[in-house]
């Protein structure tokens, strides 16, 4: 089945005209002209065989033309990274969600399944979505293709340490670890032991020892490296290990201030709302 058909069928969600047009503008409208280019490229080409400057036309313009037939699919890389970076850099997973799926329903024929279901369950992850995820993500639970396997185990991964679930991310992490290597993405390997990483910071968190915890959390936090997204998702985390009620503060405010359309920036408001009546409702002269 392919993505977007599964995702209509699974959730109910459907591509909104505001994002069709910009699917329109950024990926359709180029693409044909890269095919357009190409076209003319191959009549020059045709046209100039039985002249001296074939030799020119067989070196020169042909791999442009290769060039321009390649444009499209490159085209479409370049969209997808677009689409990554509204949530890596703009923490607006609401808009990466919505133009994805336009870009699926556009491109049904020739979007990867496995790479469009997890590109959507992704985006529904970082909106706190966490159970619609997993449903849509079942069907690769069991695919053939341990790639497919690693999609659906690192997704439930990422929605556990989301949740605080300790028993559900060791469990993710040791169905990562079992699968075999060889028929994994280059990039697996670090993204399973990205996943060990927060395991352990969350074992520390919820087994008496918060401050260590807190301090894994902070050194992604502060990282100047960390992507924005990053930033506010271990800002978050580590304010739930602070003591001091000054410092959660200021890491909730920030998470507020800068989560965008992410569940982190809903849950710090919640949180910092909750302080809030706390304050209001403690004896005089104890509330800051």
């Amino acid at each position: 089945m392919r993505a977007y058909e599964r995702i209509v069928e699974v959730l109910g969600d459907e591509a909104d005209a505001e994002s069709r047009e910009w699917v329109r503008r950024k990926y359709t409208i180029r693409v044909r002209v890269a095919g357009v280019a190409a076209f003319a490229l191959f009549v020059m080409i045709m046209g100039m065989s039985g002249t001296p400057w074939f030799a020119i036309s067989t070196f020169i313009l042909l791999p442009l033309m290769i060039v321009a037939v390649f444009f499209g699919v490159f085209m479409r890389g370049s969209v997808n990274k677009g689409l990554t970076r509204l949530i890596d850099d703009d923490c607006d997973p609401l808009l990466c969600a919505r133009r994805t799926l336009a870009l699926l329903e556009k491109d049904k024929k020739n979007a990867d399944p496995r790479s469009g279901l997890f590109s959507y369950a992704y985006a529904l992850r970082w909106q706190g979505k966490w159970n619609e995820a997993a449903k849509l993500m079942r069907a690769l639970e069991d695919d053939a293709d341990p790639q497919g396997q690693f999609l659906y185990h690192n997704l439930l991964a990422y929605c556990a340490g989301d949740k605080r679930d300790l028993k559900g991310l060791t469990a993710e992490v040791k169905a990562l670890k079992e699968l075999p290597a060889e028929g994994l993405s280059k990039d697996a390997a670090s993204h399973i032991a990205e996943h060990v990483a927060l395991r352990d910071m969350l074992s520390k968190e919820l087994n008496g020892k918060p401050s260590k915890a807190a301090a894994g959390y902070l050194q992604v936090a502060d990282d100047p490296k960390a992507l924005p997204a990053h930033r506010v998702l271990f800002s978050l985390k580590a304010a739930g290990c602070l003591a001091d009620p000054a410092e959660r503060h200021a890491r909730l405010a920030y998470v507020a201030e800068h989560g965008g359309t992410t569940w982190c920036m809903a849950e710090a408001r919640k949180r910092l709302e909750k302080e809030s009546r706390k304050g209001l409702g403690a004896p005089a002269g104890t509330a800051s």
